[in-house]
């Protein structure tokens, strides 16, 4: 093959990376004379392997180039031994490095699809599956007590639209006996029913609430609460001697929160009342005075009217001297737990008092400020299904409506 500008023997390798010609320089000159020539073979291969590589971001490898470089001048083409032994950038060589473009950029652009697939949303089916399985789970993992009741809830529907208890019919009896027979077996419903409905309010959820405005008479005392008990003129309510919160009595695990302030000394409570002779008291009593006090908490138990030894030990917790202290109590069998501010200040366990409710107490020298109270008992989403299902009473002097949104099977206190 010659060179098509100088018409001078082409080596193989050389006719392939330029083209037909002998050196760029006859080639640019070739070029420039006859601008509309058709493309050469190695320009048909940039436009053919080029789009992949550039579409993918590749680069060209190290070491090589499109644009093969030759130390030979034009001259040494017609060197025998050129003719006889090609260059190493032969066209097989070159062939096989656009392969491997091609091939890389196929890679990439596959891997980005990839990636691209996995952030599309999942298929239906697969949601589907996992929904099931989700709640399987929470199946599994529910309480006895709410897979109970969710199996009962059709039958508590079909009896709250019928308003009675579904009767049986009994077949092939003699009219002597059918009778008899019928009323035996709604008297075994009824009696099934009862005991449904007893386990359904004895996991009812029981909350209850005061904050003071309608007056003292949920609140039993040995005194007369309208004299030794007082009001302020923002609303709080004065404690004097002990009073008990009558509806809270019969309760034996709850939680009970309250709202007050230390005027003088000391603020004390008291639960797991069982009388006014037999329950937990817990104070908070100022051992420091001044703009940052040092407070202690005490607490001991009063068994038929005897005070038991005090437990005396420093408050865990920065106070001010005007500061509203919100106090939770935690009653779960013999373990009692108080918080203040959200904080754990202490824990101990006793087990000689075993149901009671709550109350507070001032003694002498002491005086402190309330402004609210809560109780709640099983208050958690099972107790609130069953108190919803369970029958709701409401018993005077208490109303339907909790200030702080606290609502109960048994009313609650305004």
């Amino acid at each position: 093959m010659r060179c098509r500008y100088c018409n001078i023997a082409l080596a193989p390798a050389r006719s392939f990376v330029d083209g037909e010609f002998c050196c760029d320089d006859h080639r640019r000159r070739f070029e420039s004379a006859t601008p509309d020539l058709p493309l050469t073979a190695i320009e048909r291969l940039r436009l053919i392997f080029a789009p992949h590589v550039e579409a993918a971001g590749l680069t060209e490898p190290e070491g090589f180039s499109a644009e093969l470089e030759f130390s030979a001048p034009c001259e040494l083409a017609e060197d025998p031994d050129l003719m006889s032994e090609p260059e190493v950038h032969s066209e097989s060589g070159f062939k096989e490095r656009a392969e491997q473009f091609a091939e890389q950029a196929d890679e990439e652009v596959t891997e980005q699809i990839d990636t691209d697939a996995g952030d599309a949303p999942p298929h239906p089916a697969h949601e589907t599956a996992g929904s099931r399985r989700r709640l399987t789970t929470a199946w599994e993992a529910a309480p006895r007590d709410l897979k109970l009741v969710a199996l009962l809830l059709p039958v508590l529907l079909v009896i709250a639209v019928t308003g009675s208890v579904p009767k049986v019919p009994i077949q092939q009896l003699s009219p002597q006996n059918l009778d008899q027979v019928q009323s035996q077996v709604q008297k075994v419903m009824a009696l099934q029913w009862k005991n449904v409905n007893q386990t359904i309010s004895d996991r009812a959820a029981v909350a209850f609430a005061d904050d003071f405005r309608s007056g003292l008479d949920a609140w039993e005392s040995r005194s007369n609460l309208t004299r030794s008990w007082s009001y302020d003129a923002a609303g709080f309510v004065r404690p004097g001697p002990l009073a008990i919160f009558k509806p809270t009595v019969d309760l034996a695990d709850y939680r009970f929160e309250f709202l007050g302030e230390i005027d003088q000394k000391a603020i004390g409570w008291a639960f797991r009342a069982q009388d006014l002779n037999n329950y937990y008291a817990v104070k908070f009593v100022v051992v420091k005075p001044g703009p940052l006090p040092l407070l202690h908490i005490v607490r001991y138990a009063v068994i038929n009217g005897k005070e038991g030894p005090h437990v005396d030990k420093p408050l865990p917790l920065t106070v001010r001297t005007d500061m509203l202290y919100r106090i939770e109590v935690n009653t779960r069998g013999p373990d009692f737990t108080i918080m203040a501010q959200g904080q754990v200040v202490d824990f101990w366990t006793d087990s000689r008092l075993r149901h009671g409710g709550v109350g507070f107490f001032s003694n002498r020298g002491e005086r402190a400020r309330l402004r609210w109270v809560e109780v709640s008992h099983q208050y958690d989403t099972l107790g609130r299904l069953c108190a919803y299902l369970a029958p709701y009473t409401t018993e005077a002097p208490y109303t339907t409506e909790a200030p702080y949104g606290v609502e109960g099977r048994n009313g609650n206190i305004n």
